[in-house]
Formats: structure tokens, C-alpha cells, sequence
């Protein structure tokens, strides 16, 4: 089992939907930091301890996307295994469902609503919000 508070990155450039995930998962005993760009992402990544899983929007605003972030995850050993859940609530095509799934990262569609990734975190910590 991870730490008590297990902390998520959210790497999303929509404010509104940070701030949504942000809440959500403080209020079912997550803790979470965000990021607006894929630079922002990396430098959390390596500046905030105990990160256990990160959530990655595929679609940004600049010059790079959600699924930049896969290889460089990877590649490290320290996130060689961490958890990525990939939201979008686009089209995914064939290519990038193959990335997907070659770094080993779990897909989400926004209309599926924060529940399902919420039970999805609650699987890979061991924990029981109904308990």
C-alpha cells in the first residue's frame, strides 16, 4: 500500500477542469497537483515527491499534447511503472490508441465522469471509500 494521501498529477490545460479534478480528488482523500503544459508537467514530476499516478489530457493548447508525456515517463526509472490514466473527450485515432497502449497507460473519455477514474485510482492504491 502507498502513503495514506496518495498524490496525482493532472495535467490538463483547461482550468475549469483542473480545478474540477483537483477537488474531487482532495475531497475522496487524494492529494493533487496540476499542470497546464507538458514543461509544467515534468518539472512536478521531478520536483514533487511521492506522486503515485498521473492523468494526462491529450489535447493542449502549444506544441505538445497528453501522449508527449508517455516516452519520457518510460524512460525514467523512477516513473517507469507510475499509473497513467489518458482523459480525452476527442476522437482517438488508431496511432494514438497504439502509443497508448505501448506505454501501458488506460484511457478515459471525459463524458465517462471522474467516478470511473476515481474507482480506477481506488483499484491501483487498494483502497475502499465505502469502508
Amino acid at each position: 500500500m502507498t502513503a495514506a494521501k496518495p498524490s496525482v498529477l493532472v495535467l490538463d490545460d483547461d482550468a475549469s477542469v483542473r480545478r474540477t479534478m483537483r477537488r474531487f480528488l482532495e475531497t475522496y482523500g487524494y492529494g493533487a497537483v496540476d499542470a497546464v503544459t507538458y514543461e509544467d508537467a515534468l518539472r512536478l514530476l521531478h520536483n514533487t515527491p511521492d506522486i503515485f499516478a498521473v492523468i494526462l489530457d491529450i489535447r493542449l493548447g502549444g506544441a505538445h499534447t497528453g501522449l508527449d508525456m508517455l516516452e519520457p515517463l518510460r524512460a525514467s526509472p523512477e516513473f517507469a511503472d507510475i499509473p497513467v490514466l489518458i482523459m480525452t473527450g476527442g476522437v482517438v485515432n488508431e496511432a494514438e490508441e497504439a502509443l497508448i497502449a505501448r506505454h501501458r497507460a488506460h484511457l478515459f473519455y471525459k463524458p465517462e465522469g471522474f467516478d470511473t477514474l476515481l474507482d480506477f485510482l481506488d483499484q491501483l492504491t487498494g483502497r475502499d471509500r465505502l469502508a
